[in-house]
């Protein structure tokens, strides 16, 4: 072989690979990573304009059509569903069942006296009727204790006094007792007394601030007494005492109220009345038993001599706000703008509404409460029970903000409750 030629390669050798570098290697990737089916997507094609949509056609940009006519006939359906379920609130409410009769709940002939001094008279029957009276006021004052379908419960647990219930009835407190104890052998009432703090010389003692009856509402049911009832505190013995609002005051009053009728009557002795003369006696058990009713609804609710009843227009704000103390206050006052002068109405009405504004923390509204005084007034001489209404509406919120303990807005109550009155 001559020695000048380079030797040729042999033909079963291969050619090394070529190093590539690291931009060709990453070209490469790029080119097959975008011919990958996985990252392949075909083109797309151009949207069309898009036209106008005219009168009952779906607009692109806007909601459908038939969407629009969907929400509208949903607002319909709701908007009678709303209406069906008030007619049936009210229908509820007017629906509401009464109570048993009193002979329904209790065979009231046992009660009768056979013979001894009471021979001929009511007896333990009278107790019967005075609780069966009450516990209707107790009821219409509450009447979210009504159940759902529209029974009434099936008993009633009252605070009430003693002394006043009765001298109300006429009898002494032993004779109270035996009515007591017939009736709750009957299962008609269960009674016990209701035990509560209060302060005495700077101290915390246990005093017994009324008595609690229970009576049935419900034919053949028991009634009785459990643990949240005697728990439970009626009311502020403290305040009550200090505001003058016991039972031994309105004895007090209604005994002097009988010894000046007497007087005024040239009675001497109780037995000796001439025809068609006054009767102080039964003007006194009419007195207690008002005020019997006023504690049936809020316990102490006892009436006291109203110190504005003279000339209200003399009193200033600062000793008004002394003598009004709350909304109890102010439904005492109510009856008096019937016997008020002309010239002293106008004060004693914005007296009741500062009251009101006050004790309902609602300051600000006291024209408003003015206003709703005014109108119960106009009501009641135009011969509708205007400020009866009105009484009853406060003594109701007073029992709500007594029980109701979540109530924020109890002026907010009143407002709406004497807009549906």
């Amino acid at each position: 072989m001559p020695g000048g030629l380079p030797p040729a390669a042999a033909p079963d050798v291969a050619e090394r690979p070529v190093c590539k570098s690291y931009a060709e290697l990453a070209t490469e990737r790029a080119e097959r990573k975008a011919k990958s089916k996985a990252h392949h997507r075909p083109a797309r094609k151009a949207a069309p304009p898009t036209a106008e949509a005219t009168e009952g056609e779906d607009c692109p940009t806007g909601p459908a059509v038939w969407l629009l006519d969907a929400l509208r006939v949903y607002e319909e359906q709701e908007a009678q569903a709303k209406a069906e379920r008030a007619k049936v609130f009210v229908k509820e409410r007017v629906q509401r069942q009464p109570l048993p009769r009193l002979e329904e709940l209790l065979d009231l002939e046992p009660f009768r006296p056979k013979r001894g001094r009471g021979a001929g008279t009511a007896g333990a029957r009278a107790l019967a009727v005075r609780l069966y009276e009450l516990s209707r006021i107790f009821l219409a004052a509450r009447l979210y204790l009504y159940g759902k379908d529209g029974q009434p419960p099936k008993q009633v647990v009252m605070h009430l006094c003693a002394e006043l219930l009765a001298r109300s009835l006429g009898i002494c407190d032993n004779t109270l007792r035996e009515w007591t104890a017939q009736l709750q052998a009957a299962g008609y009432l269960y009674a016990r007394a209701h035990f509560t703090t209060a302060t005495l010389d700077g101290q915390q003692v246990t005093a017994i601030d009324g008595m609690l009856y229970a009576v049935r509402l419900a034919p053949g049911h028991t009634a009785r007494l459990k643990y949240r009832d005697y728990k439970r505190q009626y009311r502020n013995l403290d305040m009550d005492r200090a505001a003058g609002r016991t039972a031994h005051n309105a004895i007090q009053n209604a005994a002097k109220r009988f010894e000046e009728a007497q007087i005024a009557a040239c009675v001497v002795d109780d037995e000796n009345f001439i025809e068609g003369s006054p009767d102080p006696i039964g003007q006194m058990q009419a007195e207690l038993l008002e005020q019997l009713r006023r504690w049936a609804v809020i316990p102490g609710n006892i009436t006291t001599q109203n110190p504005l009843k003279p000339d209200p227009a003399l009193i200033d704000a600062d000793e008004a706000e002394r003598l009004l103390n709350g909304v109890q206050d102010v439904v005492f006052l109510l009856l008096t703008l019937l016997e008020a002068h002309k010239s002293k109405r106008a004060a004693l009405v914005g007296i009741m509404g500062a009251a009101l504004a006050r004790d309902l923390k609602d300051t600000h509204s006291r024209l408003y409460y003015c206003k709703v005084i005014w109108q119960a007034w106009q009501a009641e001489i135009e011969g509708r029970d205007g400020l009866q209404t009105l009484a009853a509406e406060l003594q109701r919120l007073e029992v709500d903000r007594r029980e109701w303990k979540g109530l924020r807005r109890p002026a907010a109550l009143l407002a709406a409750r004497l807009r549906a009155a």
